[in-house]
């Protein structure tokens, strides 16, 4: 460039000594076009091979979830380091303003169970758990400023006081919850989303998709590791998408049985001990004239930590053994009774203190929801 001005001014300097045709001063003008166009090519392709080499920070907000911004700055392998975490713009935004300090991210970072075959990497769950460690460092600061918080309603007057944290949770929860009960509101339909269609069945699964990412759920807080102690009790089930239970109207398939029978739900037992683990269901069959009865399946279960088939992400599955079952003076065995085959191996998505999501090991839309009775 340097040359090109000094030609220039060279040039400007004799102009008025020489007289030059309008066909040779088109001609100059053309070749130094050509000459810049030609640097201004060379310097995009360098800014373009410059641009290449270097991965951008990611642009984050709030409005992005954990998984959204993991999918964004993880690696070919779909697993974050530490160098991936150098591309998450807020992160490194605290880290700058100090509203993080570099040796509490490392020590949040070790002390998360790393992803299988590494000792440096974190896969989906465990960043997932990095990012509610750094995100309830913040929410002290946040109760201190506000106890509540008051919201306007479109009329201009102010709604009541919301407290602050978890409102994701709870109104995602409070949706599910809702919309389960609007399915049963009709008592000819039978309970449990039996009689649900294929829209409301997809609803649900959406729902439930979203809320298994929320910080509420002990599947990610825990990093997959559920243990015994989080299951026992009794437990309510209110809504399944099983293909199963819905051909058979549910879990046994007797209530058909009869004339005028009607399955009226389902409860889930779990009980353990230092040397059993007993599960039992009790099936409600409501028969009209006060002939109703129930259906109890007895058997063993246990838990097993492995590796989701679909996500790649860790995983518990309850494995279910079904011994026998009873109804009125019938005791059979269960290991031939083709209708609870279902529920034998089912993998956790979702728990918290009272509801648990589990879905089928090799059919992800195959769904049963619990309530803690």
């Amino acid at each position: 460039k340097r040359v090109a001005k000094g030609f220039l001014s060279f040039n400007v300097a004799l102009d008025d000594l020489f007289v030059f045709d309008d066909d040779e001063l088109e001609e100059d003008e053309e070749g130094e076009s050509e000459g810049e166009a030609e640097e201004e090519s060379s310097d995009e392709v360098s800014a373009d091979n410059e641009a290449i080499s270097v991965r951008p920070v990611v642009a984050t907000g709030a409005e992005l979830s954990p998984k959204e911004i993991f999918e964004s700055i993880c690696d070919d392998d779909f697993l974050v380091g530490m160098d991936e975490l150098q591309r998450w713009g807020e992160l490194q935004e605290m880290l700058a303003d100090e509203e993080l300090l570099p040796i509490e991210l490392q020590n949040m970072f070790a002390e998360i169970p790393k992803a299988p075959g590494t000792n440096d990497k974190l896969n989906e769950s465990g960043f997932t758990v990095l990012y509610y460690a750094i995100d309830d460092l913040f929410e002290e600061d946040s109760d201190d400023d506000s106890d509540s918080v008051a919201v306007d309603t479109a009329d201009g007057t102010q709604s009541q006081d919301i407290p602050p944290g978890g409102s994701d949770d709870d109104s995602l929860k409070e949706e599910l919850l809702d919309y389960i009960a609007e399915l049963s509101r009709d008592p000819n339909l039978l309970p449990c989303g039996l009689d649900s269609t294929e829209r409301e069945q997809e609803r649900m699964l959406d729902i439930v998709a979203d809320l298994e990412e929320q910080r509420s759920n002990l599947v990610i807080t825990k990093g997959g590791d559920i243990q015994p102690e989080d299951l026992t009790g009794d437990w309510d089930l209110i809504f399944t998408t099983s293909s199963t239970m819905k051909f058979n109207q549910g879990l046994s398939g007797l209530g058909g049985s009869f004339p005028n029978g009607k399955f009226g739900g389902v409860v889930q037992k779990l009980q353990n001990s230092k040397w059993t683990s007993d599960i039992e269901y009790k099936e409600r069959i409501e028969v009209p004239a006060g002939a109703s009865f129930d259906v109890t399946v007895t058997g063993d279960w246990k838990l097993k930590g492995t590796v989701n088939l679909f996500t790649g992400e860790p995983t518990t599955v309850m494995a279910i053994e079904p011994d026998k079952v009873k109804y009125g003076p019938t005791s059979t065995k269960a290991d031939h009774w083709k209708a609870l085959g279902p529920l034998n191996l089912l993998d956790i998505t979702y728990l918290d203190d009272d509801l648990r999501v589990m879905r089928g090991n090799t059919s992800v839309n195959t769904m049963f929801i619990f309530r803690r009775c």
